[in-house]
Order: structure tokens, then C-alpha cells, then sequence
């Protein structure tokens, strides 16, 4: 029997498993699929970590969206009991050879300049700064220059993709797992998806699928998108590790 609803959000990984439980809090009607059960491992979700931080020195059109998912982390382990978000600052430090003070490219100069036209509160620290305050960073060039903001650290993102399907799930999202998108297809003024287990009509979709969008979604797409693997590592800390409690997650250029 084919299912109906407002939105469908094909992909539940970090970006979709948000957008579908901020679509069922809203009261609207809403199916979710993913071709596996996440959280999963075979997605650019997979992981212990994220670091995550208000000056994204990618560029300023990220800030206001961490600066609401951190509030919305907070609500979130309100309602879960789960811990999602650690607050243990970020430090972003330029230490390399070819380091130029003067350099407006930099990315811990880009990520300071940020912060400082958005108000974001953070401190500027020199090489000495860093060796005193942080000391497990001892090895910094003398030129060194360190970024710090108290308010970043870093996100627990299968726990958060777990909870919020949950919660969605709770506030009446329908939830498909292990069901493969194969086809869409404009009908009236809807969508007609269709899966390996039988097919949904919605008002919208939402593309959340990471690598497998190109090939769903069929041209332009399949030119347009480009997928490219990111390695991460996780490594434990030897027991000597002392400084490790009170560690800011860090970004080293």
C-alpha cells in the first residue's frame, strides 16, 4: 500500500535525521527512509565526534546555524537525559613555517576576524599564551598565533542522529529503515517515491542522502555533485595523558 504524507526526508543521517524531527515537532506530516538503520557506519555521520564551534572560519554563513544547533543540543539532553554536547572550548592555532602574520587567508586569521564582526566571544593568544595555558601544545612554533573560544568543543553525532529519531518517532514521524529510495518522480504536485519495499506519495521531499544524492537525484546532479572521502581517526589516549580532562577540542594548520 502506498504511504502518504506532507514531506518525505530521504537520508537520515546527521542533516536529515534534524530535519525530520524538527518537521514532526512542527506537526507536519513526515516519513523518513534510509537504506540502512542508522546510526549506521556507512555515511560521513559515522563516529565518536565532531568538533563543532560558533567562528567557523569556512565562512560566516555557517554561524548562525551552529550558534541554533548548539541551543538545540541543549534542549535536545534536556528531553533525552543523553550528554550530546561538550563544552570544553576550541583552540585554533596557525603554527607551521610558512606562517604569515600578515596573511588575511589564514585560517586561524579568517576564524579570529569572524568572531570578532559577530561578536563571538574569544581570545587571541601568542605562542607563549598558548604553551602556558594549554601545555600540551608546548611544541608551537615561537610565531605561533591561537584562536580560543570558550563556548565550542565538540558533538556526539550518532548519539544526537539516535535521539532525535526518537523524539521524532514520538512526535509521529513514520520511520522507514533499511529501505532503499530507487526512483522519484513528479506526480501532480507531489512526488512519487519509490523503494525496494513499496512507494510514497509526498507534497515535498528533502534530499538528505550524502554520496548516494548524485545518482538519485539524475541530472544535473550527477555532474554537479561530487563525492570525496574524508578519512577520521579516533585514537585512545595513553594512561599518562594527563592533560585530557580539561583538553579543548583544537584545529592545527
Amino acid at each position: 500500500m502506498e504511504q502518504r504524507c506532507e514531506v518525505a526526508v530521504l537520508g537520515l543521517g546527521a542533516m536529515g535525521t534534524a530535519t525530520l524531527y524538527q518537521l514532526a515537532k512542527a506537526g507536519v506530516s513526515a516519513i523518513g527512509v534510509d537504506r540502512h538503520s542508522p546510526p549506521h557506519t556507512c555515511g560521513s555521520s559515522h563516529g565518536d565526534t565532531r568538533i563543532t564551534r560558533l567562528s567557523v572560519g569556512e565562512g560566516p554563513q555557517y554561524l548562525p546555524l551552529v550558534r541554533n544547533s548548539h541551543a538545540i543540543w541543549r534542549d535536545l539532553e534536556a528531553l533525552s537525559g543523553e550528554a550530546l554536547f561538550e563544552q570544553c572550548g576550541v583552540l585554533v592555532m596557525s603554527s607551521h613555517p610558512a606562517y604569515d602574520p600578515q596573511d588575511p587567508q589564514d585560517f586561524t586569521h579568517k576564524t579570529i576576524e569572524l568572531a570578532r564582526a559577530y561578536g563571538v566571544e574569544h581570545e587571541v593568544l601568542s605562542a607563549q599564551s598558548i604553551r602556558q595555558r594549554f601545555p600540551q601544545f608546548a611544541p608551537v612554533l615561537d610565531n605561533a598565533i591561537g584562536y580560543f573560544e570558550p563556548g565550542g568543543g565538540y558533538v556526539r553525532p550518532e548519539r544526537c542522529i539516535d535521539v532525535q529519531l526518537k523524539l521524532a518517532k514520538v512526535h509521529g514521524a513514520r520511520v522507514l529503515t533499511d529501505e532503499t529510495v530507487t526512483h522519484l518522480q513528479t506526480h501532480g504536485e507531489g512526488v512519487r517515491i519509490t523503494t525496494d519495499k513499496g512507494s510514497i506519495l509526498a507534497d515535498k521531499v528533502v534530499v538528505s542522502a550524502g554520496m548516494w544524492s548524485a545518482d538519485l537525484l539524475g541530472a544535473p546532479f550527477d555532474r554537479l555533485l561530487k563525492v570525496c572521502r574524508q578519512k577520521l581517526f579516533w585514537f585512545e589516549l595513553a594512561e599518562q595523558a594527563v592533560f585530557a580532562p580539561v583538553s579543548p577540542s583544537f584545529i592545527l594548520d
